[in-house]
Formats: structure tokens, sequence, C-alpha cells
């Protein structure tokens, strides 16, 4: 008992302490895909699987050099309606190396970081708009806003990238 406690402890500590590292372009992630949401009728990932929440800053996101990474998916839970479908294999240099620009303006995509002691290979794409980073708000669209940008442009942009990453090798569990 005292050794798994303490095993435990390490374990959280090491998180705890652990300075964010750097994921390399060549790494790649994946994205949990829920069925029927995530789907189109065609099959193919749709826009649903890059929507932002009130509050959200990025789209989560399972780094799948991290051993843990398919557990880590198959763990998202499953709500009424919603059953995980497979995942979408997505490489950090190409999601990074997106050329979005509206209005003159460069959005900017990265993926960064986010483990956790229960989620160890957790990681998130980000959006940024000139140096800011864009999270969800209560309709869906993206805040703060510079210049009158319209958020409804940028999302779609953005989720036009993603969904062309996605589709490219998408998994069933099937």
């Amino acid at each position: 008992m005292f050794h798994s406690q303490s095993i435990r402890c390490w374990k959280l500590l090491e998180v705890l302490m652990h300075t964010p590292e750097m994921i390399e372009n060549a790494e790649n992630v994946a994205r949990a895909i829920f069925a029927p949401a995530m789907i189109d009728r065609a099959g193919n990932v749709s826009v649903a699987a890059f929507s932002l929440r009130h509050n959200e800053g990025y789209f989560s996101v399972a780094r799948m050099s991290v051993a843990e990474w398919m557990d880590d998916i198959k763990s998202i839970p499953e709500t009424t309606g919603r059953k995980i479908d497979g995942y979408c294999k997505m490489n950090v240099g190409e999601i990074r190396n997106q050329d979005i620009v509206v209005r003159e303006d460069k959005i900017s995509l990265d993926v960064i970081e986010k483990a956790t002691p229960s989620n160890r290979s957790h990681a998130g794409i980000t959006i940024s708009l000139c140096a800011k980073q864009l999270k969800g708000d209560k309709t869906l669209v993206l805040k703060p806003l510079e210049k009158g940008m319209v958020a409804s442009i940028i999302m779609a942009k953005v989720q036009s990238r993603l969904i062309g990453l996605a589709n490219k090798e998408y998994v069933r569990f099937q």
C-alpha cells in the first residue's frame, strides 16, 4: 500500500513540477472523433470536430509520442448520443505551417503541451491572431478580436484547414 501511494505521489509531483516542453514539428497528435456529431454524411470528419466551446482556448489532442495516448483518448467520457468513433492523426509541423490570412492578418496555429496527472499525453491546438490567443465564446465564435475581424470568417478558415489535415488519416475503432 505505501509503495503504490509513494509512486502516485512522485508521479503527481513530477507532473506538477514539470515545465511544459516544446512539442517538435515531427511529432504527431490525435484528435478524438465522436459519432454522430463529428462525422458528416460522407463519413468524413466534420466542422463539429473543430468547434470551440465557451472560454475554451484550444482543441484537445493527444501526443502520439506518449505511451498512454490511446488509453487517454479512449478514456474521454462518452455522453448520451455521443460515442467515440476513432481519431484523426495530424502532424504538428503541418498544423503549425498552415498559412491562414484574414484581412491581411496572419492567423497562427500552434500545438502546446497540456499534460495532467491523469492525462499525460494531453496537448492543445491553439489559434492566435496578432500574437493573442483566441478563445471560444457563448456562440462558438472567437474572442478577443481586433480591427473589426469577423469571428465566423476566422473560425471557418481554421476549421477548413484542420478538417483537411484530419481527413488525411482518420482511423475508426470499429
